[in-house]
């Protein structure tokens, strides 16, 4: 009898996660279907995927608008392609899939409900994983906004599946995450030191998958420079809500009470995982989150939808009341998401694209 009414609690368990999953699905769903807001980013990336189809790699090197006057009204137009090439080969197939706005954020939210299986399997606990789908941040930002940072996690989390198994895999999936944002290399120190653990080959396995899967970056810095373009014009961009000096002309239009909340959230989880370290004696679990807060917090070009990133990040941390407190804290580094999804979108509203995720980007004729 006892046995029989676990089931049906757990039966009934399983039943809720999965309905409320649903139900975050079809509020991902209403997102996609509407057009973006605060960011023109997704067109950009779009645009770059159509002209390397076009014109090639060579592409990549020139700026939007120099390859056509009718994309002079993208983002960013007058600055050539600077992101690593992970990210414009995913762009590359979308637009050779379907060159619009919807199928660009569909494909990155359907990244992002895999992001969600891996989190619930490497932790678990399907709470979590639905923690992670259900994140307001993610919803705006990915299936609003259609920011890629879903490629960026899945690479990562995908590296900590491999561990430590599969060390060469492990390292080459790092690689593809690098290659997506520079951001995942916090992450090197704490797979080598957990593949050093199972054994030196792990660790001679791992570096080989690294550096044979960084190779596709050393040939896009023949062709067009990409990595130096990385550097050279993402690095300027003066912006950043996180900043650690608050009299720093870092804010831009945020109004005070965002600023104070990302202060006080950003400052918050940097203390959190500190008191975690310093509780076990060990840095190593979560020397990558701490690392990774703690360059947005110097750097002088942070976005929100970056955090996206922290959730991977704090998934080897082994303590389950810890790891679920803190994942499910990260919404908190960006509020504003929140606040945007209840209608009342904070930001530069400049969408620069067409009038329906549903439009073809193609070269004009």
């Amino acid at each position: 009898m006892q046995a029989r009414r676990a089931r049906t609690e757990q039966q009934r368990a399983v039943f809720g996660l999965v309905a409320a999953a649903v139900a975050v699905a079809a509020i991902r769903a209403s997102q996609v279907e509407a057009l973006p807001i605060i960011t023109g980013d997704v067109v950009r990336n779009l645009l770059y995927g159509v002209a390397v189809r076009e014109w090639g790699l060579d592409a990549a090197a020139r700026p939007l608008a120099e390859l056509s006057p009718a994309w002079r009204g993208a983002s960013w137009s007058r600055l050539p392609y600077n992101y690593p090439p992970a990210a414009l080969a995913f762009f590359t197939l979308v637009s050779a899939l379907s060159p619009t706005v919807f199928f660009a954020k569909a494909a990155l939210t359907l990244v992002e409900a895999a992001n969600a299986a891996l989190v619930a399997r490497l932790t678990a606990s399907r709470g979590l994983g639905l923690v992670y789908w259900a994140s307001p941040a993610s919803i705006w930002w990915v299936s609003r906004e259609g920011q890629f940072e879903p490629l960026q996690s899945l690479f990562t989390l995908l590296a900590l599946v491999a561990l430590p198994r599969f060390a060469f895999a492990a390292g080459v999936s790092l690689a593809l995450a690098i290659q997506v944002k520079l951001t995942a290399i916090v992450m090197a120190p704490w797979i080598a030191q957990r593949c050093w653990r199972a054994s030196p080959r792990a660790l001679q396995l791992a570096a080989l998958g690294l550096g044979l899967g960084l190779l596709p970056s050393v040939y896009a810095e023949l062709r067009w420079g990409a990595l130096s373009n990385v550097l050279h014009f993402s690095a300027p961009l003066t912006y950043n809500p996180y900043y650690w000096d608050w009299t720093a002309n870092m804010f831009s239009w945020n109004p005070g009470w965002l600023v104070l909340c990302d202060q006080l959230a950003s400052y918050a989880m940097l203390a959190a995982l500190v008191t975690y370290a310093i509780r076990i004696r060990s840095a190593w679990t979560v020397a990558a989150p701490i690392a990774f807060l703690v360059l947005c917090k110097l750097h002088t070009n942070v976005q929100f939808w970056y955090f996206l990133l922290l959730a991977p990040l704090l998934v080897p941390i082994e303590d389950r009341r810890w790891r679920f407190a803190l994942i499910a804290a990260v919404p908190l580094l960006d509020v504003g998401s929140a606040v945007s999804l209840l209608g009342l979108p904070i930001g530069q509203h400049g969408f620069h694209g067409l009038s329906s995720v549903h439009d073809v980007y193609g070269v004009p004729r």
